[in-house]
């Protein structure tokens, strides 16, 4: 009895922290702050399958080739704002990004647990964007398991991915107890939506990454894996997983950061362009840079 009282009180501590952080963090912004921030952006909200989705999109070019930027957990589209401001990535690429389902305005609060389900969401927002082709998409941490359910899903359609830090291998991420607790009520109710959003994304990992074994011999595109060799949320075994498990790419680089944890989207911006610019257009670089971290943002 005492040992449960004192993990009652560990997670209200948990929970009152979580409470803070969110307070001082913004996870989404609304439309409006978005199209002030990108004047040129176009930002659509539409109903599908009961719930609204989200996204941005940012035509340049027709003839540029078309980024898709899914976010990991908790966050939103906005997580990415460094990269639709680059003005060199201006140049050269369209931007189009998403709030997943039950982060931003995406139904906040209102959980997906398939990942299944998450991918086919995605493919109808670029339906409605007309499939633009070529396409490549960047996906960190669970947003990298959605990418790559994507790729599954319509490998025809998917031309190259980078997955940042992405849970891929089933079983090889860290669950903390506090999981299991926030999954109960009355804990369950207290939490930020998004945090509950997160912790059901979490404890539905292992099967969803299950149901995907099957399937990875169907993607075929090009595959860049970015993984912090001091991942102790989604272990470096994740990438290795999934560069034995792509037998189909067309290429595949494997870049593991020396004694970097998981959270590599921002501080890696340039490497993961530069990255990005070799895949698409394969004659202008003959080597691979160091992946230096960036602090232009």
């Amino acid at each position: 009895m005492h040992r449960l009282s004192i993990k009652v009180l560990m997670g209200l501590l948990l929970l009152g922290s979580m409470f803070l952080l969110t307070a001082c963090i913004q996870f989404r912004e609304t439309t409006a702050h978005m199209l002030e921030r990108f004047p040129d952006a176009r930002v659509e909200v539409f109903e599908y399958d009961g719930r609204p989705l989200r996204y941005m999109s940012l035509h340049r070019n027709d003839s540029f080739p078309t980024l898709f930027f899914l976010h990991g957990s908790p966050s939103s589209m906005s997580v990415y704002n460094v990269y639709y401001q680059d003005m060199e990535l201006a140049q050269w690429a369209n931007i189009i990004a998403a709030d997943r389902p039950g982060y931003g305005f995406s139904g906040l609060g209102r959980s997906e647990r398939s990942v299944r389900r998450q991918a086919e969401k995605m493919w109808r927002i670029l339906e409605r964007e007309g499939f633009p082709s070529p396409l490549y998409i960047i996906g960190s941490s669970y947003g990298g398991t959605v990418a790559a359910k994507m790729a599954m899903l319509k490998p025809e359609m998917v031309n190259g991915m980078v997955l940042v830090s992405a849970s891929l291998a089933p079983g090889k991420e860290k669950t903390y107890s506090i999981s299991y607790l926030i999954d109960l009520p009355p804990f369950r109710w207290l939490v930020p939506r998004m945090i509950r959003v997160a912790n059901d994304e979490k404890l539905s990992h292992y099967e969803a990454l299950s149901d995907m074994l099957p399937y990875w011999e169907r993607i075929t595109s090009a595959v860049v894996l970015i993984q912090g060799t001091a991942d102790r949320l989604i272990f470096p075994e994740n990438a290795s997983f999934a560069k034995n498990r792509l037998v189909n790419a067309r290429k595949i680089e494997y870049h593991p950061l020396e004694g970097e944890g998981h959270f590599l989207q921002i501080r890696y911006k340039d490497f993961i362009l530069e990255r990005l610019r070799a895949m698409i257009f394969p004659g202008e670089q003959q080597e691979v840079p160091s992946p230096v971290y960036s602090l232009s943002h």
